[in-house]
């Protein structure tokens, strides 16, 4: 049933739960990238299976969420909804070497950091490879701080979003920078100090973010 999901999202957030949609399968074709004869198909064996309303209109398709559909839609929520929710108040991750760009960024005076965060950072970051499920796991349930961007005369300069973290004596912010290169998995620690030197830490390190 699975295979409907795109379908009834579709729907639902169109119609919504209890509303009604007057469409064509051509509309919907174009908008989904499907073909007419698979959409059709697909809501001819939704209805049989208790999934949507549909009537014949002589403009298209007038179609609504039965409760089957709502019912596996509100499923699919609180099963993702359980998922990025869950406290994580742990993760590990092995110290990596960055791009360089930790510094320059840092070190920029338009940054507010000691008003917004407390401290003045290193001029420098820590770069840390994890795990990107439990990343998500988490910030979930965290509310994040956010240091606003700015504008030079040559640049504009994007906005960070901030969660505290403390690594092993080290307390500091991990940072994630609206317009940030890095690869998918990096994740970028600040603190007012030296955190490599301060706790002797080289690539391949593994820490522990809490």
């Amino acid at each position: 049933m699975y295979e409907y999901l795109e379908l009834l999202r579709y729907i639902a957030k169109r119609a919504g739960p209890f509303g009604s949609l007057k469409i064509s399968t051509l509309r919907i074709s174009k908008d989904i990238s499907d073909s007419q004869q698979t959409i059709s198909r697909k809501l001819r064996e939704m209805e049989q299976q208790g999934l949507i309303k549909r009537a014949t209109l002589p403009t298209g398709l007038l179609i609504s969420l039965n409760e089957g559909g709502r019912k596996m839609l509100q499923g699919l929520h609180h099963d993702l909804k359980d998922i990025f929710t869950t406290k994580v108040t742990e993760i590990s991750g092995k110290v990596v070497t960055g791009i360089g760009e930790g510094a320059y960024y840092v070190s920029q005076k338009g940054y507010d950091f000691e008003k917004v965060l407390g401290f003045n950072p290193y001029p420098g970051t820590l770069n840390v490879e994890v795990v990107m499920e439990e990343l998500a796991g988490f910030e979930a349930g965290k509310e994040p701080i956010e240091v606003k961007g700015f504008k030079t005369d040559r640049r504009t300069f994007g906005g960070i979003t901030c969660y505290p973290i403390q690594i092993s004596s080290v307390k500091g912010v991990l940072v994630k920078p609206h317009r940030g290169r890095h690869p998918e998995g990096i994740v970028e620690v600040i603190a007012p100090v030296n955190i490599r030197e301060e706790l002797h830490l080289v690539d391949g390190s593994v820490v522990k973010i809490k």
